[in-house]
């Protein structure tokens, strides 16, 4: 499924996952001519340095030692003893020094020249990223691993440069290394499920935040309603965690994401909802019930992504509104979104039922 995605599609995902759509419109993917994952962050990333190399890089107190004639900083006393240095006029010493030579700064150059090794890129796009790598001769180059970015420290207004950083740590994590010959290539993450599943939740959460500001959007545990529980017995029941609960004033609606190349299953020729979803959504509305308020009647849904294909069933079970739908992620832009808000309106305004519950049967 992932695959027939449109680039552009895709870019938005993550714009969204990562809470940077503002940063990411700076770089227009429709004019990216290709299918190709390796090409879009090259282009993001092309588009992205050269916006830092306009309004200037950022810069930094990095910490240095040296061997110095004027003081500067702190002395190393035990060093500096231990060499003799004074008898020279010299002195060792350790001192932050304001610089473009920054953690951020080496981390993206160093994913610029290893990007533009990955045989599958497109030459224009690899001539172009090897030129940007000559036009950072002060930043000095790094080993890049994934517990590199652990070392980023960035302030707050340096949105842009956290936006950066994600795509740069996204394409580290997707290269694979060919033992044999020491080359890069790249791995599509489209193709792993798991994390194109926490893509997706993190996608609808952030766009909901954005797009519906009026709503509380956010993940919660729900408690189990229980008559009684022994002693001890209710450390082993399963916690229940929604990927997104959405609150308007009057309604509440419990949405679980699931990532599945298909959103049925088929069961002797007869495509049936997947019961295990819709225990789980179900068990949630039900203890949530506890909480009385707009809470009492909650809605539930059920939100794959698809490709070509629309799905739309409706049930109401226990006194809770359940649906059952699929986002096409293969249409224009401006379409999904439309039809993602359309969905959660509807979900927060139940209105009738299309179809009975007693004639779905679990796979």
């Amino acid at each position: 499924m992932s695959a027939s995605i449109p680039i552009r599609n895709i870019y938005f995902l993550l714009c969204y996952a990562w809470n940077r759509l503002e940063e990411g419109e700076i770089t227009d993917v429709s004019r990216v001519d290709s299918s190709e994952l390796a090409d879009l962050f090259a282009s993001v990333l092309i588009s992205g340095v050269r916006h830092l190399l306009r309004r200037g890089l950022g810069r930094g107190y990095e910490r240095f030692e040296g061997d110095l004639v004027s003081l500067r900083g702190r002395v190393m006393v035990a060093e500096t003893s231990r060499r003799m240095m004074m008898i020279h006029g010299k002195a060792r010493c350790e001192y932050d020094e304001l610089t473009e030579n920054t953690w951020p700064n080496r981390i993206i150059k160093a994913t610029l020249r290893h990007l533009a090794g990955v045989p599958s890129l497109d030459k224009n796009l690899q001539s172009q990223l090897l030129g940007l790598c000559r036009d950072l001769p002060g930043i000095e180059p790094i080993t890049l691993t994934r517990g590199a970015f652990r070392s980023i420290q960035l302030h707050s207004n340096a949105r842009f440069y956290r936006f950066l950083i994600n795509v740069c740590e996204l394409v580290v994590s997707s290269w694979l290394v060919d033992e044999a010959s020491g080359d890069y290539r790249f791995r599509d993450f489209l193709r792993d499920d798991k994390r194109m599943a926490r893509l997706f939740e993190s996608f609808v959460q952030n766009f909901l935040r954005h797009e519906c500001p009026d709503l509380d959007v956010r993940k919660e545990k729900i408690q189990w309603n229980l008559d009684e529980v022994a002693d001890g017995s209710m450390d082993f029941l399963p916690q229940m965690e929604t990927d997104i609960s959405v609150r308007s004033a009057n309604s509440t609606l419990i949405i679980e994401t699931k990532y599945y190349t298909e959103a049925m299953t088929t069961n002797f020729g007869k495509e049936r909802v997947r019961s295990a979803h819709l225990y789980q959504l179900f068990a949630y509305l039900k203890n949530l019930e506890a909480r009385g308020g707009v809470d009492l009647v909650a809605s539930g849904m059920l939100l794959y992504p698809a490709v070509g294909t629309s799905l739309r069933l409706s049930y109401k079970l226990g006194g809770h509104q359940i649906s059952v739908c699929t986002l096409d992620l293969s249409q224009d832009w401006n379409i999904i979104r439309a039809e993602l808000l359309e969905l959660v309106d509807t979900s927060l305004t139940p209105d009738i039922v299309t179809g009975a519950f007693d004639t779905l049967t679990p796979e």
